[in-house]
């Protein structure tokens, strides 16, 4: 299935509210054709909608009554590159969280989450992927449990209080993202990678079925470990793409979903690719070239102008609806589509670099984390708040880092910043492809995330793999048509080593991003001058003065203060939604 929600009683003698019931089944999607299955008894009541994407079931029920609910797919790893159905991962988790065993966990290799239900023993357990990559979201107080796959459900039900934390949206303006297990209220929170939540009738427990941290560096030498992680990634295709003949795929002009593409193609898989990318960059002609070499069926939808972080989802939806209606060839799960999502951080090792792990391995944390936020331009405007709000905020962003450093214990001091960037940024990249899934109804397959081919990136020793040179060097174990299109490099990282065309626009350099945002300019004055006119102005934490002041001088050209505008359009969001109730650190 695609989404799950519910909510269990904690105890007997309290009742589930109808109301809260009925909520969960009207707020699950918001497609009007979806059916919405219900499970219930007398102290829970459990909702799952599914798109159909992976065409197979996601729900168990035994003997006994016991349920588990999925939401994306395990892939439990059984013999090298074998696979069996979804159901059958289901039904196996199921016995093992019946008995309380979470060793099966160990084997998952996909994303997902998972419910499991005892009503002998009055038992929900809410269970994470080995990276936190499909979120599950939870609210618990001393009698009932309410918990979704998509934040937007436990927002909309009344029974949930909405408290903003302030801690986390400033995480949120200054990183992009929260840390930990955090969302921007106070009292609703999500699985953490590998995490299983057990909640009974007086406790709530928390426990891990899965360390990054514990893999070892290997000794072989690099070759070796190039080899080893290619037929990894190969065998993750393999689990993924089944017997299908056709699929679907983004395709840019960068390395990770030409990787992916270029061995989809290998195995005589018929691919239909899209790419999405503005008219005469790298990334756009790049991506058909690469297209034309390896023979895809290839189609370009450029975004629009100064859309810098587009909902790709909902783009390859609408491009792929209107392709499938000429197709004279059938594709067999045509919901699920490859994405390269993962390649440059966890590959790549983009955010890092020499100073931050060097720093790191000399036990300087406060420095690496202080040298990160340059590199990254992690700030949050004191302009932006009331003076005494800000003085709360000062150095949240710093100590939260530090406290998820702190709880990491590789044997490379370095290798936990990287663990760091994946367990906070890098498995949140996708909290919105899920969250809006009931729309554009697209699964992705994420072969970068399968914990195989981290697993065996972790083994690598990190000064090889900065940089993309690890990455770069891969390239060879691949058919010749991945290296004989240039790429797209990021600025600093190994270049491609094919000669450049002339003439097209380079995704990173200083003119195009300075052109793509000053085609949203006028959107972005507008979008503060509405904040600044509403009667519910978070006028307690920011100051109207300052923001007026910050968008006239937006305006006039004479400084940048994009910043500081979208910042206080993120805090505005969640004012209103909490009907200005915040928690201050």
């Amino acid at each position: 299935m695609s989404l799950i929600a519910g909510v269990f009683s904690r105890r007997k003698n309290h009742p589930l509210s109808e109301l809260t019931c009925n909520a969960l089944k009207q707020s699950i999607s918001r497609h009007p054709n979806d059916d919405v299955q219900v499970f219930k008894d007398s102290r829970s009541y459990f909702v799952k909608v599914d798109i159909g994407a992976f065409g197979e079931p996601a729900s168990y029920i035994a003997s006994d009554h016991s349920l588990s609910l999925l939401a994306g797919e395990p892939l439990l790893l059984h013999e090298e590159g074998s696979w069996q159905s979804r159901q059958d991962d289901l039904a196996m988790i199921h016995k093992s969280c019946a008995h309380q065993q979470w060793d099966v966990l160990q084997k998952a290799q996909g994303a997902f989450c998972a419910v499991h239900y005892q009503p002998a023993t009055g038992v929900l357990s809410l269970i994470g992927d080995k990276l936190g990559i499909r979120p599950l979201y939870y609210w618990i107080d001393e009698r009932y449990v309410i918990f979704a796959s998509a934040l937007r459900i436990l927002e909309a039900l009344i029974d949930v209080p909405k408290r903003m934390d302030m801690r986390t949206v400033t995480e949120i303006v200054g990183l992009g993202y929260p840390l930990g297990d955090r969302t921007p209220y106070a009292n609703i929170f999500v699985l953490k990678a590998a995490e299983v939540l057990k909640i009974d009738e007086r406790n709530v427990s928390r426990s891990d079925y899965w360390r990054w941290d514990e893999i070892e560096r290997s000794p072989e030498p690099e070759e070796h470990l190039l080899a080893q992680l290619h037929a990894r990634f190969e065998s993750a295709v393999a689990r993924r793409i089944r017997d299908d003949q056709a699929t679907v795929a983004f395709l840019s002009g960068g390395l990770d979903s030409r990787c992916i593409v270029g061995t989809l193609r290998s195995r005589k898989v018929r691919v239909h690719s899209f790419n999405f990318a503005r008219p005469g960059t790298q990334d756009q002609v790049f991506g058909r070239d690469f297209a034309q070499q390896i023979g895809t069926i290839h189609e370009a939808s450029p975004r629009e102008l100064g859309d810098q972080i587009p909902d790709y989802s909902s783009l390859l939806r609408r491009a792929w609806n209107t392709a499938r209606r000429e197709l004279k060839q059938p594709v067999e799960r045509p919901s699920l589509a490859w994405s390269g999502e993962g390649g440059s951080v966890l590959l790549g090792h983009v955010h890092l670099n020499r100073t931050i792990c060097d720093l790191m391995r000399s036990g300087k944390v406060d420095a690496a984390i202080d040298a990160f936020c340059r590199r990254e331009h992690v700030y949050v405007s004191p302009k932006l708040f009331k003076s005494e709000m800000f003085i709360g905020l000062t150095g949240v962003i710093h100590e939260g880092i530090k406290t998820e450093l702190n709880a990491l214990r590789n044997a490379d001091p370095a290798r936990n910043f990287y663990l760091f960037l994946l367990l906070n940024d890098q498995r949140r990249k996708l909290f919105d492809h899920f969250e809006n899934i009931d729309l554009h109804r697209m699964e992705y397959q994420l072969p970068f995330f399968d914990s195989g081919v981290l697993s065996q990136i972790m083994t690598v020793p990190i000064e090889l793999c900065l940089g993309h040179r690890f990455y770069t060097k891969w390239l060879a174990h691949f058919a010749s048509a991945v290296t004989s299109v240039p790429w797209q490099a990021y600025p600093g990282h190994e270049p491609c080593p094919l000669p450049m065309p002339q003439g097209l626009d380079y995704q990173w350099a200083d003119k195009y991003q300075t052109a793509e945002r000053s085609s949203q300019k006028q959107h972005l004055i507008e979008r503060a001058s509405a904040l600044l006119r509403t009667s519910d102005f978070p006028g307690e934490i920011l100051s109207k003065r300052n923001l007026r002041l910050a968008t006239w001088i937006h305006a006039t050209g004479w400084r940048d203060y994009e910043h500081i505008i979208k910042a206080a359009q993120t805090y505005g969001t969640y004012w209103k939604t909490c009907d200005g109730e915040y928690v201050l650190p």
